[in-house]
């Protein structure tokens, strides 16, 4: 089957197609080597004598074996830990693929969320995620609270964004949306323009992209977010055929296998194959590249010995939110639940020169702004700046050089040292908070 006869069964029904915010930056060559890596699946009508559901079952199952091999054949399947996290990569593909293209419906939709348990593309551990497919054109209301969290925005997208094949339809940001005293909101996304935080639904539009940013981790209430299909509430939904269903189950194999390989080719070729390692490049306004307009990106890969520290020295904005994050190779969000892999300026020590100093490294350096690899010598890191109104002036671009562990404390202002029970009380705070935030 060709890539124009597997699009054609997936206009069936629309879905969602997540990705992160990091996916803006994307060399124009990726999209090529993306669609080139799609595996041609067997032909629309089954074999004679098998019936759809099985020839799409088999389907699957061939792209399952061709995806392992790509993945055990790729750069990043290196050390025992990348090797295992290879696989974990794999799984969670296909985790994604069957609840975004077998389980959400987009006339009876469900928020399908993106946290701990599914990571990939550069998934920043201070944004929950949520993404619904939807039908453009039609009316959805969508509604939650924002409790805790320092931000909610919405951002409508049409086509295939998780491909490289998509674009950005509409984007209602923050600050207009009205929140009530008890923290609730409700969001019109309609092809008419209607009163109230508003979004238009244009007939283009295929998937509606939520995000909560949380700027601190702490034990208040989490944010909720839900949506529906106006005039669907109640409805019944009817039976799905067997046809139908293996439609979708090609579907999540086309999707598992672009998800599953994407991503160490975006690593290889976006990092370690352009740049050398241990560095960060200028920030980049995303807006340019359809993401969010106010909200900037810098980031890099690093490969470190054990005595080695990496440290990234990234000077105090006027951005709203500011933080830095640490990926794997297969670019999935480090542990943060039970790990410091990811921390905000909020929850960052300041140094005397107006700058925080983030440390990366294998094992505990001491000082406060640790992030931790958990073990991993190679892997990315992402810097993240939100609600900028004007251009990241240069002196307030990040900088990053390679030390000696024992050489650390000459080389930040102001050092100071944490206890190991500090940490433990950093970590356990860090984990109630995901708890809360992210329990399904």
């Amino acid at each position: 089957m060709c890539v124009r006869e597997k699009r054609a069964i997936l206009a069936r029904a629309t879905r969602n197609r997540p990705f992160s915010d990091a996916m803006f930056t994307r060399a124009p060559s990726l999209v090529v080597a993306a669609c080139a890596l799609v595996v041609c699946l067997t032909a629309n009508a089954a074999p004679a004598g098998q019936k759809p559901l099985e020839s799409a079952f088999a389907a699957l199952l061939e792209t399952l074996t061709q995806a392992e091999r790509e993945i055990t054949e790729s750069a990043a399947f290196g050390s025992d830990a990348e090797q295992a996290g290879g696989y974990r990569h794999l799984l969670r593909a296909l985790m994604k693929g069957i609840e975004a293209e077998v389980l959400q419906d987009a006339d009876y939709p469900y928020f399908r969320i993106l946290d701990f348990w599914l990571k990939e593309g550069g998934d920043n551990p201070d944004q929950r995620y949520a993404f619904s497919p939807i039908r453009g054109g039609e009316p959805y209301r969508v509604w939650g609270t924002l409790g805790s969290a320092a931000r909610v925005e919405l951002q409508l997208y049409a086509g295939r964004p998780w491909d490289g094949t998509g674009t950005s339809v509409g984007y209602l940001k923050f600050e207009d949306i009205p929140i009530a005293d008890d923290g609730s909101f409700e969001i019109w996304v309609t092809p008419e323009k209607r009163p109230g935080a508003w979004l238009g639904n244009p007939a283009e539009a295929t998937t509606v992209f939520a995000r909560h940013i949380y700027a601190t981790w702490d034990d208040a209430a989490a944010a909720e977010i839900h949506i529906d299909r106006v005039g669907y509430e109640g409805r019944r939904k009817p039976a799905q055929t067997g046809l139908e269903l293996a439609d979708r189950i090609r579907a999540a194999a086309d999707m598992f296998h672009t998800t599953a390989t994407n991503w160490p080719t975006f690593v290889q070729q976006r990092y370690v194959g352009s740049r050398p390692a241990n560095a960060v490049i200028p920030p980049i306004d995303t807006y340019r590249f359809g993401g969010v307009r106010g909200r900037w990106l810098s980031s890099g890969h690093f490969d470190l010995a054990d005595d080695q520290v990496l440290v990234i020295r990234m000077p105090k904005t006027a951005a709203p939110y500011q933080a830095i994050q640490l990926t794997d190779m297969w670019y999935a969000s480090l542990e943060h639940g039970n790990q410091v892999s990811s921390l905000t300026t909020a929850q960052s020590v300041l140094a005397p020169d107006g700058a925080y100093y983030y440390v990366v490294s294998t094992s505990d350096p001491g000082y406060p702004n640790w992030l931790d690899t958990g073990g991993l010598r190679r892997g990315v890191h992402i810097l993240r700046w939100d609600g900028l109104s004007e251009t990241l002036p240069e002196a307030q671009w990040p900088t990053a050089k390679v030390f000696a562990r024992t050489d650390l404390k000459a080389h930040i202002p102001g050092f100071h040292e944490v206890t190991p029970a500090q940490r433990d009380v950093d970590r356990a705070a860090r984990r109630r908070h995901l708890q809360r935030r992210a329990n399904r």
